[in-house]
């Protein structure tokens, strides 16, 4: 009788890095002229019908391409562990499971609530940029609403409101969908909070001050996605490590 042969793609790190690269690059590259402008600029018919039918469903476009970044990010963190441990060219049995755990971690804490932040940024900065322009005197509106303090402003925001919010849950939500419950889910956030907000604060200073110099908020999105794919390996990887012994906790201080 005949046979059917299967052919099967090994998956290895080196494999990983070049496939999530393309399907990163090409996902960007497609959702990126989704801005507020892009209708006008469209020669041709088609690729105007194109563009628009992103612009009509900007927030589903930005949102799946968070979670394409998202899925990378942990794909990605099991690749460099295997790579670390065996080289390159071993095989990668990646745990699926714990990319759609990471991913939908990664798109309820901070996905989601980015796109709805950054709008809220954008929206409020226009109004501020008007108010001041009516009631202060003109070098100090000019001052005060440059674009690169309004950046500089909405960095500062992100870091002390946003990011401390997103930590938290990110860390919470991988803890409790791995299944330890409340408990566990808290006691992973006390463990790893605070090493994770200022790693947090070391990427993201930089970065949030690009991000807010651009001219609209789907882009903003847009590039936050990239950077927190860095940022979300990095998240994967301390999520996923077992924690330390407890620190000893004592009333007294005297030295023994």
């Amino acid at each position: 009788g005949k046979h059917c042969v299967t052919a099967t793609v090994r998956l290895t790190p080196a494999r990983i890095y070049a496939g999530t690269a393309i399907a990163v690059a090409a996902a960007s590259a497609a959702v990126i002229p989704a801005g507020p402008t892009a209708r006008q600029q469209s020669p041709g018919a088609v690729r105007a019908a194109l563009r628009a039918l992103r612009l009509d469903n900007d927030m589903a476009a930005l949102l799946a391409h968070g979670a394409l970044a998202d899925a990378a990010a942990d794909v990605l963190a099991q690749a460099v562990a295997v790579d670390s441990a065996r080289g390159r060219t071993a095989t990668a049995d990646l745990d699926w499971r714990r990319v759609r755990r990471s991913t939908l971690a990664a798109l309820v804490s901070d996905d989601i609530p980015f796109l709805l932040w950054a709008r809220l940024l954008h929206e409020a900065s226009h109004r501020y940029v008007l108010a001041a322009r009516r009631v202060l005197s003109p070098p100090l509106a000019r001052a005060l609403t440059h674009p690169a303090s309004l950046a500089a402003t909405k960095a500062l925001l992100s870091q002390i409101v946003y990011e401390s919010a997103t930590a938290v849950a990110y860390l919470g939500l991988q803890a409790y969908m791995r299944g330890g419950g409340a408990a566990e889910a808290w006691a992973e956030v006390r463990a790893k909070f605070w090493r994770v907000w200022v790693d947090g604060l070391a990427f993201f200073s930089a970065t949030y001050l690009v991000v807010f110099a651009l001219p609209h908020y789907s882009m903003q999105v847009v590039v936050d996605n990239i950077a927190s794919l860095v940022f979300n390996m990095y998240l994967s990887h301390v999520s996923h490590r077992k924690r330390g012994p407890p620190v000893p906790h004592s009333n007294s201080f005297c030295p023994r």
